[in-house]
């Protein structure tokens, strides 16, 4: 029988772990409700991100708006999210705003063509304002 072990000569690998950092809070008001997101969206918690915005969709705000101001990545499993959402959301009636200025989300929206879907604010107070006129 062969072992294929490494010798025990063999310097120990260490043990590593990715932990994401995104960070999900939520702020409701009779004028809307603002899902705030920070940290990277990949694939290890774009159900996250989903879970929390479609529970908030289902308590029909008046308008809900994903501020990614602090959002420094986003993968396809990301962009996918936001797209069923705001599909959702049409469907219900219900505006769905993103805000962000960050070039890491305006630079691949704008190469997937997903600025034309999106209605895309660089502050929250913008995208409020955009929503009493």
């Amino acid at each position: 029988m062969t072992d294929y072990r490494a010798p025990t000569s063999y310097p120990a690998r260490s043990t590593r772990r990715f932990v994401s950092s995104l960070d999900i809070s939520i702020t409701a008001s009779a004028e809307d409700t603002v899902v705030t997101v920070c940290g990277e969206i990949d694939l290890g918690v774009s159900d996250d991100l989903r879970r929390a915005l479609d529970e908030e969709l289902r308590f029909q705000p008046s308008a809900l708006i994903a501020d990614l101001s602090a959002v420094s990545f986003c993968d396809s499993s990301g962009f996918t999210v936001l797209v069923q959402i705001r599909a959702k959301a049409e469907e219900a009636g219900v505006p769905f705003i993103l805000v962000t200025q960050e070039r890491a989300l305006l630079r691949p929206m704008a190469l997937l063509g997903l600025d034309a879907v999106f209605t895309v604010h660089p502050t929250l107070d913008s995208a409020r304002d955009m929503l009493t006129r």
